[in-house]
């Protein structure tokens, strides 16, 4: 995958308590990296957890409105921390074309596995967290959701930015290109920049920059569908209609994309575009929907998962992004293997959660959103200055500054605006905050988050 592919970010780990397993995880609204209290305390005479109900059903919510219908609670689980980890993990070397002589594409041909995990499991969270707080309330604060994501998205973006437009000026890079990239970033529209002034070989946008369609194609999402779920698709709405509805939407969509591919001179602008790519975060939604009203398959889901995680591994090596396997169902392939990953890791039983669980990754996802930001500005740099660098030392120095800068990110920038994300989320009539993994109470003092990244 070439450097114009992208961690799109999510987002977010969750987790949910199923029978007797607990499993540990952050919840998020954005595709970034969580950050979530820890130890909250039960509250048995105002709600029952999830563990306390019958097999399969949902947490039933606090009869507080006659609006308010029973749904689960998400709760904390690294393996989905560790999911963006891994994913995040793709995505970098995947674009180390662009500081090694290696040929365009040909690094991990199938990287957008990593892109569409992130995009599913933004949905996912984002979905459940929103019908969560509408089963307690009746609605969902409209004006509330945009604050979280703008505290959570925002910070850590504009810094990135800062150091673009300065590194830009410095060398002398052009004007115009470089200010109309940065705009485009800025306001979220950048994928659309790209799809506009695209060919066989990408986009055209200031070099730095070519990973950031992705959070711009997750914002546009994100400003129509809190009114999706709040006129239409309700916690409400019976999961035949919702299901109904998702599904002919997805259908829709694909075969839009289907139709709009035509070799190489259409697949980037495909490949990024809103209207061709909605349906990877939809299928998150619908997961959410099944999920939340304690619906999801239970018979095979570990069989399955094991399944899924063989074709995405499959998919690495052989999907490569210019050939019309994605767009004529691979991606939907990729997205249901992706969904059916999600509920395996959440539902606690399949075994090789074990692997996601694994600390390195859980922490890695923890702070894959600066990861995510500041890998391709750091690369290019390194292609500018390091250009009698033997290729071991730019690898080195790439991946020592770019865990630098991430690190820095989340200590610095990212958590003091988490932390009034969740004072405002703790502000919101029936929204809880969420528990940190186990992992980083060593590391992180207990800080409450809303809903994350997307």
């Amino acid at each position: 995958m070439g450097f114009h592919l992208a961690a799109s970010r999510d987002q977010a780990a969750s987790c949910h308590v199923d029978r007797d397993d607990t499993r540990c995880a952050q919840l998020e609204d954005t595709m970034t990296s969580p950050d979530a209290p820890e130890d909250r305390p039960k509250r048995r005479d105002k709600e029952p957890s999830i563990d306390e109900q019958p097999s399969g059903m949902a947490a039933p919510s606090p009869a507080t409105s006659p609006d308010v219908v029973p749904a689960r609670r998400l709760g904390p689980v690294p393996g989905l921390d560790g999911m963006r980890g891994i994913a995040v993990l793709i995505v970098f070397v995947s674009h180390l074309e662009v500081i090694l002589p290696i040929p365009t594409l040909l690094v991990i041909p199938g990287g957008t596995v990593s892109l569409d995990s992130f995009f599913v499991l933004s949905g996912f969270l984002i979905t459940a967290l929103m019908l969560r707080e509408q089963s307690r309330t009746g609605k969902v604060g409209k004006a509330a959701f945009y604050q979280r994501r703008a505290l959570r998205l925002l910070p850590a973006l504009f810094v990135v930015l800062v150091f673009q437009a300065i590194f830009a000026y410095l060398e002398g890079i052009s004007f115009h290109e470089e200010w109309t990239s940065l705009l485009s970033v800025a306001f979220y529209y950048s994928n659309w920049k790209l799809a506009f002034n695209s060919n066989a070989l990408g986009g055209n946008i200031a070099n730095g920059l070519q990973q950031m369609w992705s959070l711009s194609f997750e914002e546009q999402f994100y400003l129509i569908w809190p009114w999706v779920t709040i006129f239409a698709l309700t916690v409400r709405r019976s999961l035949r209609s919702v299901a109904i509805a998702l599904i002919v939407v997805m259908v829709i969509i694909d075969v839009h994309m289907a139709m709009m591919y035509r070799g190489l001179g259409s697949w980037y602008a495909d490949f990024v575009r809103t209207d061709t790519r909605a349906g990877s975060i939809l299928i998150g939604c619908l997961v959410a929907h099944v999920w939340i009203r304690g619906r999801e398959p239970k018979r095979y889901l570990t069989q399955a998962a094991w399944v899924a995680a063989l074709f995405l591994l499959i998919c690495l090596p052989l999907a490569g992004t210019t050939g019309p396997f994605l767009y004529r169902g691979g991606l939907v392939a990729i997205d249901a293997a992706c969904a059916v990953l999600i509920l395996a890791i959440v539902d606690g039983r399949w075994r090789g959660r074990r692997f996601f669980e694994w600390r390195p990754l859980v922490l890695m996802g923890m702070i894959s959103y600066g990861f995510y930001l500041w890998h391709l500005p750091i690369f290019f740099a390194i292609r500018y200055y390091g250009t009698h660098w033997n290729d071991v030392l730019r690898v080195v120095v790439a991946v020592v500054a770019t865990f630098a800068l991430s690190i820095t990110s989340f200590f610095v920038v990212e958590r003091p605006f988490m932390r009034r994300k969740n004072r405002l989320s703790a502000a919101q009539p029936g929204r809880q905050p969420e528990a940190q993994p186990s992992e980083l109470r060593a590391i992180i003092p207990p800080t409450a988050i809303a809903d994350g990244p997307g």
